[in-house]
């Protein structure tokens, strides 16, 4: 009679651990928020010019389809952090308040969660936080296990399915790297794998792949692992006008910052999803009434900041748009930087230029929201030789930075041309100093092939001299002067 009760349990945990084989399944995603807890007006594709956004009304709207669509998952794939003057004055805890109260059920931890260093998130994460985060490739180095949960197991009209966080493998160039002190990350497939491989023993069948790691990134990690059955993405701020399929595995992201709500529903049949549809809903002011209780969390914490951040401190006369060549703005912020400076050079990374701004007044709001970081300017020196040898990697290796006090002609396919600072050839034994902020200069090698052996601290917060400048000179007129040509 044992072996007979034995049997029968065992067959029930089977059965039990089997579940259905089919389920409709239902995830609402977004991703690379980037703090913008307030409602905000989209520079491009917006003819009508409408307000959309914000974390109250972005909740509305996920409560809204969670009435449509019983059960759904809230999904965020990283990025919260870094973006508003509420965010960097908080160090992201803005963000984490917020989000206790939105309760996303995954959240995969983005490069920019690192921007105040791996053991201050980690002490928000395990104290103040009430939501979970993942990333199953971001691995402890003193115990070479996984810093934080890697998967989790979900049920949806009766299926399990497990959503599996990734994080981005090249964090030590989209960070300052002493800020990833105590970790590292893991190539994102084979972290994959394995951990699917550990599921398909537990009896799971589906696996969703939560990745901050952008678009290109999910088609090679799809290539990699044809097991996945869908990628949830983030980094890229892609938009998809409908879901893309790469080696058989679904993939959707949900463009940025919040204007939409990616809506991906799929059918999945013994492990196979049979069919899916990604669609955008995207959260336009006036259509929903904002959640009241994340309404009050935001405006708590801009109160204390209204006064300042709305003063208004110059106007802008053409639009400042980023761009991967040469822009407008670019040109702007590194000429700020030289006029702060005594140098030749300065230089301004892209990806330190984090929004375009329209014709019109210009706030104190709006050049902490240009340049969120706080990362503070430093100089070093590097021989003519050294930039012109480091102006030439650039090109190899498909980096664009933003320059002043220094033009330059070149060519994809061979590299520099020419290169002059203030007009002059460049003098290949002659000493130059370089301007720029600390976490270009920690990322020479990166962009320029070359190291910076010693940096001098000028004391200056990049932003601090963005708004001198603006009071400086109120009236602003930023044009593209071929400063970086292409032939």
């Amino acid at each position: 009679m044992k072996y007979f009760n034995l049997i029968m349990f065992t067959l029930i945990l089977f059965f039990s651990s089997c579940g259905k084989q089919s389920a409709d399944i239902t995830i609402l995603h977004w991703n690379d928020f980037h703090s913008h807890n307030i409602p905000w007006v989209p520079t491009r594709y917006n003819e009508a010019q409408h307000t959309v956004g914000g974390y109250a009304l972005l909740d509305a709207y996920l409560d809204s389809l969670e009435i449509v669509f019983p059960g759904a998952l809230r999904v965020n794939a990283g990025d919260d952090f870094q973006g508003s003057p509420v965010c960097a004055v908080t160090k992201g805890i803005s963000q984490i308040e917020i989000l206790n109260a939105v309760e996303p059920d995954f959240f995969t931890i983005g490069n920019h969660e690192f921007d105040y260093s791996w053991k201050y998130l980690d002490s928000l994460r395990q104290h103040l936080a009430d939501f979970p985060m993942y990333a199953a490739n971001l691995i402890n180095v003193e115990t070479d296990e996984s810093a934080v949960p890697g998967c989790k197991i979900f049920h949806q009209n009766g299926y399990r399915f497990a959503l599996i966080g990734l994080t981005h493998p090249q964090m030590n160039f989209l960070t300052i790297p002493e800020n990833m002190e105590g970790v590292r990350v893991a190539d994102p497939a084979k972290t994959a794998q394995n951990i699917i491989d550990r599921l398909k023993k537990r009896g799971i069948q589906c696996f969703i792949v939560v990745t901050h790691i952008g678009i290109e990134g999910d088609r090679e990690l799809a290539k990699a692992v044809p097991e996945i059955d869908l990628i949830i993405g983030g980094h890229s701020h892609t938009y998809m006008r409908e879901a893309e399929q790469v080696n058989g595995v679904w993939i959707v992201q949900a463009s940025a910052h919040g204007r939409y709500v990616g809506l991906t529903r799929f059918h999945i049949d013994q492990g196979n999803i049979t069919s899916l549809k990604m669609e955008y809903v995207e959260t336009v002011a006036g259509r929903l009434k904002p959640s009241q209780d994340i309404a009050e969390i935001v405006m708590s914490y801009e109160a204390g900041l209204a006064d300042k951040m709305n003063e208004v401190i110059g106007e802008l006369k053409i639009p400042w748009i980023r761009s991967g060549g040469e822009s407008n703005i670019g040109n702007w912020i590194a000429d700020a930087f030289l006029d702060a400076v005594d140098a030749d050079i300065a230089i301004m990374n892209n990806g330190g230029i984090r929004k375009n701004l329209a014709v019109g007044s210009i706030l104190v709001r709006d050049i902490w929201e240009i340049a969120p970081f706080g990362n503070t300017l430093v100089t070093y020196e590097w021989t003519g030789k050294e930039i012109l040898e480091g102006l030439d990697n650039m090109v190899q290796k498909h980096r664009s930075l933003q320059f002043s006090g220094i033009t330059m002609v070149l060519d994809r396919e061979k590299g520099l041309i020419d290169a002059r600072v203030n007009g002059k050839s460049i003098d290949p034994e002659k000493i130059y100093t370089v301007v720029t902020n600390n976490y270009t200069a920690s990322q020479a090698n990166n962009y320029f092939g070359l190291t910076v052996d010693s940096t001098v601290e000028t004391g200056f917060i990049d932003r601090d001299v963005l708004i001198k400048a603006v009071r400086k000179n109120p009236i602003i007129i930023s044009e593209i002067e071929g400063r970086i040509v292409y032939r």
